[in-house]
């Protein structure tokens, strides 16, 4: 194992690689950083359309059907519906309450923010379920309520996860964000050359006159491969977590991360979340690491291998995407599994138990049969 790890580590592209995800690392903490900036601006634009929705401006004659007040009046100003009056006090209140929620969002006081938050989604909903027109500027009101109070419950506040920059949201950041194609990349750029090694360098002639077979060879390949990629995956999210966590604190491992499944929804905390999604991560790193050696154990060229390996792992993802695939058929192939967020988050297809399965099998597969493909001889 000593001496694949020579070999690998004296590439010179290896470590120009390590050094640009180590810089990725910094360059996206930045840039959360930079979008932070205009968080306040962004709250206020969210808060401002809502309100937008609810109250005309003065000496407005339009379409009654563009705010919501107007809606529940007919033209001489009598309320078209038994709970009129109702729904207009709901919206009034509303319209003070989005004041309230931007003086706090200003003040960073975001225990405030999020009780007043929690009091204005329970009021959109009463709204609703009166009768109202749906909210255009704000969805998933049933979730986000129980998400508030699943955190108030717990003494904490709520962030937007897609900014997150304390330690535990910047690591979920990096698997949601980073880790999906660029990680299939570096694989590929990490590995192509060094699993054909023997045949473009015709070591392999050497090697069929040593006492060593060339199963034990790639078996070592692969374990020094996979240990490098787990490696490398699971400190650079490790220099990201201590990073962020000395500028911004490490947040809360707690905070709730909704799991949506046919009949509805239910929440995790964030460190479950963690543990089942890098578990899947895994796994999913030790299957296209047996398909990229299955492919060099094939063509033995480095370039035919990498080509051919970014066009197998991307396609099928791209077409998912571009496609709309039913999550019926993804979830049974591995190629699919890029994005593991949503394999974790989403069970309509199936159980995370059942996923981790899928993975667990078609590894095994593949073992097999690069396994079975190879000899003893050269």
């Amino acid at each position: 194992m000593t001496f694949e790890w020579k070999k690998w580590s004296k590439q010179p592209k290896n470590i120009l690689l390590l050094v640009c995800l180590i810089f990725s690392v910094f360059l996206s903490l930045g840039n959360l950083h930079y979008k932070n900036q205009t968080e306040d601006q962004a709250v206020f634009d969210h808060l401002k359309a809502i309100n937008d929705e609810i109250d005309p401006p003065q000496g407005y004659a339009g379409p009654v059907e563009n705010y919501k007040l107007l809606q529940l009046v007919d033209g001489s100003g009598t309320f078209i519906d038994k709970n009129g009056e109702q729904m207009k006090q709901i919206l009034i209140d509303i319209v003070y309450l989005l004041e309230d929620e931007n003086t706090a969002q200003i003040n960073k006081d975001w225990m405030e923010k999020t009780s007043i938050q929690t009091e204005r989604l329970k009021l959109q909903q009463k709204y609703l379920d009166l009768g109202g027109e749906e909210w255009k500027n704000e969805t998933n009101i049933k979730e986000k309520l129980e998400r508030n109070n699943w955190l108030l419950t717990r003494g904490l506040s709520v962030i937007d996860l897609s900014i997150g920059q304390q330690g535990i949201s910047f690591v979920y950041y990096l698997l949601n964000n980073w880790t999906n194609y660029l990680l299939l990349i570096v694989i590929g750029l990490f590995f192509f050359d060094y699993l054909t090694a023997e045949y473009e360098r015709r070591n392999y002639l050497f090697l069929a006159v040593q006492p060593v077979s060339k199963k034990a060879v790639y078996k070592r390949k692969f374990m020094l491969s996979a240990l490098v990629a787990i490696g490398v995956f699971l400190g650079l999210l490790l220099l990201g977590f201590v990073v962020a966590s000395f500028f911004y604190g490490m947040g809360s491992a707690g905070y709730p991360i909704t799991i949506h499944t046919g009949k509805g929804f239910y929440f995790i905390p964030m460190w479950q979340y963690l543990v089942e999604s890098l578990f899947l991560q895994i796994l999913f790193i030790l299957f296209v690491l047996q398909l990229l050696q299955l492919l060099a154990i094939g063509l033995k060229n480095s370039l035919e291998v990498l080509s051919l390996f970014l066009v197998v792992v991307l396609v099928p993802n791209i077409l998912a995407n571009v496609l709309s695939l039913p999550e019926q058929l993804t979830v049974l192939f591995p190629l699919f599994y890029m994005d593991s967020n949503l394999k974790v988050t989403m069970l309509q297809d199936g159980s995370y138990l059942f996923k981790c399965c899928v993975l667990l099998v078609w590894n095994l597969v593949l073992g097999i049969v690069w396994n079975n493909y190879l000899g003893d001889e050269w």
